[in-house]
């Protein structure tokens, strides 16, 4: 008992004490802010995760899966998984870092610009099928490629040096393209920077079939792995 009193009479009458009690107090917030800038920062400068919420990729990358996202693209390559935004909500360098606060306190549940949602329908992962000076066509929902240069056109398949699956169905007869999503086109040449993308899921999924020709700067990042559901891990 005398010892405690002993004790808590030291930092009372000490103002060494007191002085060195409250720059460790100091140097833990130091550290947790800097541990919180350094998170922030590679969450949204170098990887971040995006939550899959729908099927337009399946079966590679599943409903409601979590897959790391990279912004850092020095080169786009043919089967590529590319997250899109063509509004460009985060081009804004302040908003984006607010953004990324609001994503880390809430576990990546909210955010700035949509609300519990990490793909929103202003943003979307699709796989990259042409590149530019492609020419493209597509018939019963397999693309066809030229690259520039080139005298013959090759499945994507062939011409893809990542391997990825598709998921398509049998169209039924009288199947008008008009109203759904076309299992064919006609040959589209694409010029600088710009890149055909497709959803892996053809038959209920919006893309460059829709939009047309996609830019690189409409590009957030590249995927880089699944990695839940921990069955369907994958590396892109």
């Amino acid at each position: 008992m005398l010892n405690k009193i002993y004790n808590s009479d030291l930092y009372t009458i000490s103002y060494q004490m007191r002085k060195e009690r409250s720059k460790k107090i100091l140097h833990r917030v130091i550290n947790c802010l800097v541990v919180f800038i350094i998170i922030n920062l590679v969450l949204s400068f170098v990887i971040f995760p995006v939550k899959q919420n729908t099927d337009s990729m399946t079966p590679d990358i599943p409903k409601n899966s979590t897959l790391f996202v990279t912004p850092i693209m020095p080169s786009v390559d043919r089967g590529d998984v590319v997250l899109l935004d063509k509004d460009s909500l985060l081009t804004n360098v302040h908003k984006k870092f607010l953004n990324s606060i609001i994503n880390f306190f809430t576990l990546q549940q909210r955010g700035l610009y949509s609300d519990a949602e990490n793909l929103s329908s202003k943003k979307t992962l699709r796989r990259v099928i042409g590149l530019p000076g492609d020419t493209v066509y597509m018939k019963n929902f397999i693309v066809y490629i030229k690259p520039q240069n080139e005298k013959y056109f090759l499945s994507e398949f062939e011409l893809s040096k990542k391997s990825y699956n598709i998921e398509v169905f049998n169209l039924p007869e009288g199947w008008d393209d008009s109203v759904g999503f076309k299992a064919e086109f006609t040959p589209v040449t694409l010029g600088p920077n710009e890149y055909f993308v497709l959803a892996d899921n053809r038959f209920s999924s919006l893309d460059s079939r829709l939009w047309g020709v996609v830019n690189k700067r409409d590009f957030i990042g590249k995927a880089l792995i699944v990695y839940f559901p921990f069955s369907k891990i994958r590396l892109f």
